[in-house]
Order: C-alpha cells, then structure tokens, then sequence
C-alpha cells in the first residue's frame, strides 16, 4: 500500500483531549465538602471503577508516564493503604447503583504478588456494586504475569487481561527494552488465552521507530494466530519527554515513522483484522469472531461515564466533578486511612455537556447530527471533511471512515475548539498525569 503524500494529509499533526480539558479547577479548601456531598450519593447505575498500580519493573522508553520502581515491601504497603481507601469510601457511599466494568491498570498490576492482588480483587468485590456481569479487566506484562498469579486473579473474579506487547518484532522489542524476544511473547499470549480460560486483549503499537509495513503485517497476522478475543491497535506518540526521544537524537534508533506512513500501518491493521472477521469496536479495539470481547471500559471511559477511582494517580468523575488521587506515592502512603487522597477536583464548563458523549460518539466511529454543539459552526466543518474521505453524511448521521477513525481524536479536538472558543485545550491547567485508562495515542 502507497502511502499518502504528506502534504495531502488532512491535518499536519494527531491531537487529543486530554483528561480534565475543559474544566474549572475548584479551590482546595472547597474539596472536603464536595467530596463529602459526592460520597452522600449512590453510585450510578452502569458506572465504571478504576485502580491504579503505579510501579514498572523498569521504565519503557516509549512510556511518558514511569512514576515509581518495583519494590516489594513497598507494593505489600501500597496494597494496604489502597484496600484502606477502598473501605473508607465505602463507609460514607450511600448504598445502590452498579459498576459495569472495573479496571486494574497501571503501571504495572500483576507486578503485584499473587496473595496481593487477590486479596485487592476480594475487597473491591466486597466494597463496590458490581454487576453480575461486570468486566473486570487486570493490566499486565508478560515477565511477571505467572501461573499463580493468574490462578488468583481468576479465582478472586477477573475475567479479562490486558498485555502490552507493543510489537512482536525481536529486535524493536530489545531496543525498547523489552526483555522476551517476539516469539515467546507470542508464545506466552498463546498460553495465556488456553490457561486462564477468560478473555485475553493485546496491545500492539504502529509507527514505531525501526517499524515498517512488513514487520506491521506481520504483527498483525501473529496476533490473529494466538486464539486472542481483542486486539488494541495504538499509533506511537513521540511525545517531547520519552526517553525514546534521546535515543533517536542518539542514533540508538532510526527516525520514527511520519503521520502518512502511521496512516498506512492503522489502515491495513484495520482492512487485515476486517478480512479475519473481526469486529471494530473503537477506533483503536478490535474483536474476535464470537471471543467474548465486550470493551467495555475504553469505550465507556471514553464517553464520560461515571467512573470511580482509586490510588496513586488515579483519576475519576461523579455527578460533573473530576477528581484525580494525589500521584506522589509516599505523601498517597501517608495520608490517613479514613481521608481520601485527593490531589485535584474539577467541575465542567457551562455548556460543555456535550463534550464527552461526543468523544464517545466519535470513538464509536458515528456521529448523530441532532446532537451536535452550535451546527452553525461544526456542520461547515464536518461537509469539508466529508469533502476530503474522513467521514460520509446521511442527513442524520457523520459515520467515520477508516482515514476518520485514524483521525479521530483529532477531529474531536478541533470540534472542542471551536464550540468552545473560549476555553480552548491550551488553556487547560495540567497538574499531573491522570490515569483513567490506557491509551497511547
């Protein structure tokens, strides 16, 4: 497949919404009693959860957000003081509501011992409303994901993994510092699927560095032979503090890939996995034929549905107020048990209601018209990117194209910019990384 010619591309870089965009910080002292009146509530019906596990067993240079190194005393201190929070909320939280899916992500979670993230998965059983049908996903990576660790996830009820894998290439796998070669990662997902008998996802990254159409081809077809249920597909962000950075500068690794050939590798990930019988459920998540994939929470994450949050850098949102869990590990260690280890609280802008259900509409690849914001301004926006392939009108819907769906989050952010002139991304105040989901581009 020809790549586009650069100067033909719809758009000269991706960008997206970022977590709080379009928010007004509320001042510190006002948090203990908006937090309370949040607490007072029930949690909604069909809301989400998410847990944060900040440790990595080494920094990828790929990742921008490494906080904290692998030390077992601390994680057996760190699970202590996260089941703590989780029984303090739930001793003020008015009873009722529903949690559809519930996410462990990080980090790294199955770095956690195996007693540890057991005894994690019982209490968040023991103290949220979960449905009898929730997804209940654990983050991992393939080093320290074993049998017995497995075993307890599965016997305490998590019914989905997620690997990063990234890329199934040997040689871009050692200079990103992954430690198993391609074809025992492969391997290992293979084992993973048939021995835990529960709904296994990967994480593949186009665009890398080194990364071409062939070797993209390639990880796309070994993926498809692992008896996987879902597949994320993630264009490489070479944002300005990765370590990567310094090692292209270095010469340690070749030039990253451009916009037009990431456009290329998203494309035939998309015609590849189609041809296979797999279902797009995201711009980015795929499914297998009859796998069990539900992708609950990425999507709905996406959309602005409730979601309550738990440890070190986690971030959530209830009733129009975001909220992020004060990053820093020892000041989140040493805050008292029964207080809630706020680090920031947030509430929407006037008008903005619209925002996230849009994103969702957008990650789901169809847009309904009625709903839009200010069509004065969005519909002549919408008619010249029908104009140039992104999208197909229909009188009642904007349905995303494959080019679209590469596009998308930055077609999002430019609707945000211009319905909401005012209070553009720019803006935006950034206190620290939020982890409500994983996402790489």
């Amino acid at each position: 497949m020809a790549d586009a010619l650069p100067d033909a591309l719809p758009f000269s870089s991706r960008r997206a919404l970022m977590p709080m965009w379009g928010q007004t910080a509320l001042p510190q002292p006002a948090w203990p009693e908006r937090w309370q009146s949040l607490q007072a509530a029930a949690v909604p019906d069909d809301a989400l959860a998410y847990v944060h596990i900040p440790f990595c067993a080494n920094h990828c240079v790929f990742c921008g957000f490494y906080r904290n190194g692998w030390n077992p005393e601390s994680a057996r201190r760190y699970t202590d003081r996260l089941i703590a929070e989780l029984e303090a909320d739930a001793a003020c939280r008015t009873p009722g509501g529903s949690i559809r899916a519930l996410y462990l992500g990080g980090g790294t979670p199955t770095l956690l011992a195996a007693e540890d993230l057991a005894r994690l998965l019982l209490a968040l059983r023991a103290t949220l409303p979960l449905s009898d049908d929730c997804e209940i996903t654990v983050e991992g990576r393939i080093s320290h994901f074993t049998p017995d660790k497995v075993d307890a996830c599965v016997a305490a009820g998590a019914n989905r993994f997620s690997i990063g894998v990234q890329t199934f290439d040997t040689a871009i796998r050692r200079r990103l510092g992954r430690k198993h070669p391609g074809d025992e990662a492969a391997s290992y997902l293979a084992w993973l699927a048939s021995y835990s008998g529960q709904v296994v996802v990967a994480d593949l990254i186009f665009g890398l560095p080194g990364q071409n159409e062939e070797i993209w081809r390639r990880d796309i077809d070994t993926a498809l032979s692992l008896g996987l249920a879902g597949l994320d597909v993630y264009a490489f962000n070479l944002m300005p503090q990765l370590p990567i950075v310094r090692m292209i500068e270095k010469g340690a690794f070749p030039p990253a890939p451009g916009l037009a050939e990431q456009l290329a590798q998203y494309k035939i990930a998309c015609h590849q996995l189609a041809d296979a019988g797999w279902a797009q459920l995201s711009n980015s998540h795929f499914g297998a034929p009859a796998g069990g994939e539900r992708n609950r929470y990425n999507l709905q994450i996406k959309s602005g549905t409730p979601c309550l949050a738990f440890g070190a850098g986690a971030g959530g949102n209830l009733a129009g107020v975001s909220y992020a869990v004060e990053p820093d590990l020892g000041r989140y260690l040493d805050t008292p048990a029964r207080q809630k280890p706020l680090a920031r609280m947030a509430s929407g802008l006037a008008g903005s209601h619209w925002l996230a259900a849009l994103q969702g509409e957008i990650e789901s690849g169809c847009l309904a018209l009625a709903t839009l914001p200010v069509p004065a301004r969005i519909m002549p926006l919408l008619q010249d990117w029908a104009g140039k392939g992104l999208l197909m009108l229909d009188g009642t819907h904007a349905r995303l194209t494959t080019d679209g769906r590469f596009w998308g989050p930055t077609m999002m952010r430019q609707i945000a910019d211009i319905a909401l002139p005012d209070h553009r991304a720019g803006q935006t105040m950034t206190l620290h990384p939020i982890h409500t989901h994983k996402e790489t581009a």
